[in-house]
């Protein structure tokens, strides 16, 4: 049988050292959900944050509206920038992300980087669903990253998907309608799939990409400064944007 205590410890001692200073950031994956649930039990009305990238998958806005009726809580949706967005699509147009990892990345940046990070301005740490044993990328994930500001924390960073599957079942929690599609990460709509057999569970993101296609070269500004091509493509993008 699977313990909670130790995330629960993590919980409750964030709760202590942040107070209202504390928020729940999630896309409503399983691992969101079981944070949401646990943080809600401790502190009941902790505000819940996630990005609304304008390209989400309707089951998952199905998804928010089942756990706002759960505890009784309206969720926060951030937005990007309209203008930032209608500036992007008028240069490299709509489903840019497709053309290259540059152009992914700064559609990236655009929907959710920027806004989520003018919220998180406000906030003092945030809890997120992140397990090390969900991709390489993921092995060395701390409880709290202080390295961060605000501090991120992960209650669940040494659970394994068995422990996640275990305490929504006991806890009878809401599932995002995509895992029974085959979905085990869930992003954007156009930008996840569902796994097949024997890929990890982030292997539906971006899934058209190669390591080599994420080789990002690198350019010179006007005052030397060697920057990403992303970079560029994000300055020219807010230019116009202010224009």
């Amino acid at each position: 049988m699977f313990s909670t205590s130790n995330a629960m410890t993590v919980v409750e001692s964030a709760l202590a050292e942040f107070g209202q200073g504390v928020a729940v950031l999630t896309s409503f994956q399983r691992e969101g959900v079981v944070i949401v649930d646990m943080v809600q039990k401790s502190a009941p009305g902790t505000p819940i944050l996630t990005i609304d990238t304008g390209r989400l998958p309707e089951a998952t806005h199905r998804m928010i509206h089942k756990i706002e009726d759960r505890y009784g809580l309206a969720v926060e949706r951030i937005h990007p920038d309209p203008a930032e967005v209608a500036s992007m699509v008028d240069v490299y147009g709509r489903d840019l992300f497709r053309d290259s990892y540059a152009h992914r990345v700064l559609c990236c940046q655009v929907r959710k980087v920027r806004p989520l990070g003018k919220r998180l301005e406000t906030v003092s740490a945030f809890f997120a669903g992140l397990r090390r044993s969900q991709s390489e990328s993921r092995v060395d994930i701390d409880f709290f990253d202080r390295t961060v500001s605000p501090v991120k924390v992960s209650p669940l960073a040494d659970w394994s998907q068995r422990d996640v599957l275990d305490y929504i079942a006991a806890n009878d929690l809401p599932e995002h309608p995509l895992y029974a599609e085959g979905y085990t990460s869930i992003g954007c709509d156009p930008c996840t799939r569902a796994v097949v057999a024997g890929e990890d569970e982030r292997a539906g993101r971006w899934w058209w990409e190669t390591d080599e296609a994420k080789e990002c070269g690198l350019h010179f500004s006007p005052e030397g400064k060697v920057e990403r091509k992303v970079d560029v493509l994000l300055r020219e993008i807010l230019e116009r944007a202010t224009v």
